[in-house]
């Protein structure tokens, strides 16, 4: 029996073959640094799209309801002299002839209730009946023409069109 110990220590001593591992190859260590970096460039990009809020949606579906067409400009019929005689003749408020009326109408405009009415007259605009108020304006030679609806109120002034007119 000493016989097989003795050749048994001329051979080295083997490794087994699951234990043993392949050097380290170039390619390998490129790729696994190439795959860091583009998981190092995922979650950059994802952070920042976390981070950053998108437009919010509306809850329900549109419909028509919801939808709003916009209307060209409407233009008071009426020429910068026809305005300007107004300023020459008593007012004709029409549907405005009530004071307290009047006043949450001029309120809704942005002007004091008690803003003095320089003219005014019924007329009517792209087939819609109103009244045309004329203003003081912005300076001492303008005037500002509103063109509200009858029913005009600090709640809805129905603003059909409006026009600075300059004074002569």
């Amino acid at each position: 029996m000493a016989e097989n110990h003795d050749d048994a220590e001329a051979d080295p001593p083997r490794k087994p073959t699951h234990a043993a591992r392949p050097g380290s190859r170039p390619l390998r260590v490129m790729a696994a640094v190439a795959g860091l970096a583009a998981a190092g460039v995922a979650v950059a990009l994802g952070t920042a799209a976390l981070v950053s809020e998108p437009a919010g949606t509306p809850s329900s579906p549109i419909t028509a309801e919801h939808i709003t067409v916009s209307r060209p400009p409407a233009a008071i019929p009426l020429s910068d002299t026809q305005i300007l005689a107004l300023l020459d003749r008593p007012p004709d408020y029409g549907p405005l002839d009530d004071p307290q009326r009047r006043g949450s109408c001029l309120t809704g405009l942005g002007y004091a209730a008690s803003v003095r009415v320089l003219g005014a007259r019924p007329i009517e605009i792209t087939g819609r009946p109103g009244v045309l108020l004329v203003l003081p304006g912005d300076t001492p030679d303008a005037v500002t023409a509103l063109a509200v609806a009858p029913a005009c109120s600090a709640a809805d002034t129905g603003l059909l069109a409006d026009r600075s007119v300059p004074r002569p």
